[in-house]
């Protein structure tokens, strides 16, 4: 047999048995792509890699770790001009995964943002109604819990990490298209 398919057999055996039944992917990635830029004459796949040096400015800018010095960036472009940015981002809660699509504009500011999947139980989710704090805001102390954000009862854990990973991944996208001063 397909090492491959004997692999992707057992992942799935396994994926199937394990976690809250409720755990689950809501978007694909190509799906979410389509939602968020609908009239995007293309969308440009580009892998950033961090130096240590701008994984460290990302870090003191975002005040949250950089787990991961790769980022892969789908940059939408109508005539000629890049109109925004995505960025995928899965990061681990108490055990198990959450992955959400940043959407960013050029300017810097985080236009929309999406759980694509969760893993975790589904009563540790953030809302969209919270998720929807985040838009628009410029200074990244302002994205911190109890600090601009309300916390989440109940979901501690769940809101620090969509926080921490937020403020990561609108810093990676200033390091890496510096567009807009953090002031």
């Amino acid at each position: 047999m397909n090492t491959k398919i004997l692999i992707l057999i057992t992942l799935l055996f396994l994926l199937h048995g394990a976690g809250d039944v409720s755990a689950k992917v809501f978007l694909t990635k190509g799906k979410a792509l389509e939602l968020v830029f609908p009239e995007a004459e293309e969308v440009e796949k580009r892998h950033v890699f961090l130096t240590e040096r701008q994984a460290e400015s990302v870090r003191e800018m975002a005040k949250a770790e950089v787990d991961s010095r790769l980022y892969t960036f789908y940059i939408a472009k109508s005539d000629g001009k890049e109109t925004g940015y995505a960025v995928i981002d899965t990061h681990t809660l108490r055990t198990l995964t959450e992955t959400v699509m940043f959407v960013i504009n050029p300017d810097g500011t985080l236009h929309h943002a999406e759980i694509l999947a969760f893993f975790e139980p589904t009563d540790y989710m953030p809302s969209g109604k919270w998720i929807n704090l985040f838009p628009g805001r410029i200074k990244m102390d302002k994205m911190k819990i109890g600090k601009g954000i309300p916390n989440i009862t109940g979901a501690t854990i769940s809101a620090g990490s969509f926080s921490q990973a937020t403020r990561r991944v609108l810093a990676v996208y200033r390091v890496m298209f510096p567009t807009l001063t953090d002031s």
